[in-house]
C-alpha cells in the first residue's frame, strides 16, 4: 500500500548535527577506537545508535581520515617519522609508540610502514631494542582484577630528581598512579618532592581531585610519603563505600617495592622509553656547563623553561596474551565500557567537598599544597619578568632539543638587566 507520508512503524532516529559528530570521530580516531568500539561509544556519548553501514556512510560523508583512505605523501609520512624518532636520542621507542605519537597528530599511517622508515633511517634502533639486549627480567605471573579502580598502585619515581642529576639542586621527581586492570596510568605529574608525608597526602588528594575517584585498593610500597594516604583511604572507604567488606577487600595494601609489579613494572618501562632521554636532554646543562648554580636567575629560569616541558603521553601498552587485562585496548575506552571486557566498575565517586575538607586537615597539620608543590625561585613577579624576556628575545619554540638554547638566550638577557 502507498505511503505518501514517507513514515514506517520504526521511530525517527535523532542525530546529532555533523559538526558534533565530527568532532565525536576524529576524537575516537585519535584514541584509535575500533568501528565496533565507536559505535558502542555514539550510543552512549549521543544516544546516536546507527549500525556498521551507516558508520561507513557517516564517516565518508564526514571527511574522516583512516589509515586507508588518509592517502598522504610518502614524504610527509617519512619526514613525521623522522621528526619523533629525533626525540629520543638513545631510540627506545619502537613503532608502536611512534604509530600512537603520529596518531595524536592525526597521521594515520601503518605499523609496517612506519617500520620500514624507521628501518631505512634509524637501523641502530632495531639492534638496541633486541630483547637480547636487556638484562635479566623477573619472572611476573599474569595480574587479576575486577576490573577498572578494583585495585590502583601508586609510587614516586626519582631518575630525574635533584638526587639523581646532581647538577646544583634543581630537578624534578615523579609521582604516579596506574590501574591494574586497564595496566594504565591514571595520573602521572612531577613534584618537587615526593617522598614527606606532606608532600604524599597532597598528591593523592590531587590524584582524587583530577579524577574523581578512589579505588576499592590502594597499593603502595613501605614509603615514608604513604602515611596520609592510608589515613585518606581509610576515610574516604568509610564514608563512601560502607557496603564493601573490608576483610574480602582492603582499602590499603603495604608490599615491598620490587613487589609492587604494577607500578614498578610502569617506571622500567618509563626508565627504558623516557626517563633516559629526559635526563640526557636535563644534563645537558651541567656537561655543557650552561646552568651555574651560583647564579639566582638561574634556578627559577631552569624551573620556568623545563617545568612545562616535562609532558607524559599515555599510550597502548603491548598486547600480551598471558595477561588477563584489556591490553591493546585504548584507556578511555576500557575505562568507560568495562562490561565489554567481561569486568566490572569499580570507581568510588568522592565529591568534592570531601576532597576540600581533608585538604584543609592536611593543610593544618602539614602545611599547604603551595609550601609542597611551588618550584624554588618560580614567584608570581618572576614568571611575569620572564614572560616579558622570552617575548623579547622572539618567543622561540620551546622544546626538550631546544630549551637549553632558549634558557642561554634569555639568561644572557637576564644579565643584561641585573644590575
Amino acid at each position: 500500500m502507498p505511503n505518501p507520508s514517507g513514515i514506517n512503524q520504526y521511530a525517527e532516529k535523532k542525530s546529532p548535527s555533523d559538526d558534533v559528530l565530527q568532532a565525536a570521530l576524529l576524537r575516537y580516531q585519535k584514541q584509535d577506537q575500533r568501528r565496533e568500539d565507536q559505535l558502542v561509544s555514539l550510543k552512549k556519548e549521543f544516544g546516536y545508535d546507527i549500525g556498521l553501514t551507516s558508520w561507513k556512510k557517516l564517516v565518508k560523508r564526514l571527511k574522516i581520515p583512516t589509515v586507508r583512505t588518509q592517502k598522504l605523501p610518502l614524504t610527509t609520512v617519512a619526514q613525521a617519522v623522522v621528526d619523533e624518532v629525533e626525540k629520543d636520542p638513545i631510540q627506545a621507542r619502537g613503532p608502536d609508540f611512534i604509530k600512537d605519537q603520529l596518531r595524536l597528530k592525526m597521521i594515520l599511517a601503518p605499523r609496517d610502514l612506519i617500520r620500514e622508515i624507521m628501518l631505512d633511517k634509524f637501523p641502530d634502533g632495531f639492534d638496541n631494542r633486541f630483547p637480547g639486549k636487556k638484562g635479566k627480567h623477573v619472572t611476573r605471573v599474569p595480574l587479576h582484577a575486577l576490573g577498572p579502580y578494583h585495585e590502583v598502585s601508586s609510587d614516586g619515581h626519582e631518575e630525574i630528581a635533584p638526587s639523581a642529576l646532581r647538577m646544583g639542586g634543581v630537578g624534578f621527581s615523579i609521582y604516579g598512579f596506574k590501574d591494574k586492570f586497564l595496566d594504565s596510568l591514571l595520573f602521572l605529574k612531577i613534584y618537587l618532592d615526593v617522598r614527606s608525608r606532606g608532600a604524599g597526602g597532597h598528591i593523592f588528594l590531587d590524584f582524587v581531585q583530577e579524577t574523581g575517584y578512589i579505588p576499592i585498593q590502594l597499593t603502595t610500597d613501605k614509603g615514608s610519603e604513604v602515611g596520609w594516604l592510608y589515613t585518606f583511604m581509610s576515610t574516604l572507604r568509610e564514608i563512601y563505600a560502607a557496603d564493601i567488606n573490608i576483610d574480602l577487600y582492603p582499602f590499603h595494601v603495604l608490599i615491598k617495592s620490587i613487589h609492587n609489579t604494577v607500578i614498578e613494572g610502569f617506571w622500567r618501562q618509563l626508565k627504558e622509553k623516557l626517563g633516559l632521554n629526559l635526563k640526557d636532554f636535563l644534563l645537558r646543562g651541567k656537561v655543557e656547563h650552561l646552568f651555574n648554580a651560583h647564579d639566582p636567575w638561574h634556578e627559577p629560569l631552569f624551573y620556568w623553561i623545563f617545568a612545562p616541558l616535562i609532558q607524559w603521553n599515555h599510550h597502548r601498552v603491548c598486547h600480551q596474551h598471558e595477561k588477563i587485562l584489556p591490553s591493546g585496548h585504548v584507556l578511555v575506552h576500557a575505562l568507560e565500557f568495562p562490561e565489554l571486557f567481561g569486568a566490572l566498575d569499580c570507581r568510588i565517586a568522592i565529591p568534592q567537598e570531601a576532597i576540600d575538607d581533608l585538604r584543609q586537615q592536611l593543610t593544618e597539620e602539614e602545611g599547604s599544597k603551595k609550601d609542597y608543590q611551588t618550584w624554588p625561585g618560580l614567584t608570581l613577579d618572576f614568571n611575569v619578568y620572564a614572560t616579558d624576556v622570552y617575548s623579547r628575545i622572539g618567543e622561540p619554540e620551546l622544546t626538550l632539543a631546544s630549551g637549553w638554547d632558549v634558557f642561554v638566550e634569555m639568561a644572557r638577557e637576564i644579565a643584561v638587566d641585573s644590575p
